[in-house]
């Protein structure tokens, strides 16, 4: 975990996202990518290639990581909330790498 930067404030989070038009989510998917041990450039590549349909599916699988990461299950309807997955993905990495913050 030497390069992992945590996101205190989930609030600004969210604001990078909306005001760079959601550049900054590769940014971030990047970052969460080598959390989770995967190869960022494949996931930025195939997120742009498939319009999007690929950031669906990666965090979605993240979403399920980051809470089995803190020793929970992820429930049915979290799926509903893939819009701000990131969010709940980030909270989750910050809950289980930073505890005191």
């Amino acid at each position: 975990m030497k390069n992992y930067i945590p996101e205190n404030n989930l609030v600004v989070l969210l604001l990078l996202f909306i005001l760079t038009g959601g550049l900054y989510y590769f940014w971030w998917l990047a970052r969460a990518s080598r959390v989770f041990n995967d190869d960022p450039v494949i996931n930025i590549v195939l997120t742009v290639f498939s319009a999007g349909i690929w950031s669906l599916y990666i965090n979605l699988r993240y979403m399920q990581k980051s809470e089995s990461l803190n020793g929970r299950d992820m429930k049915w309807f979290m799926a509903l909330f893939f819009f701000i997955s990131p969010i709940i993905i980030q909270h989750n990495l910050n809950e289980k790498y930073f505890p005191g913050r």
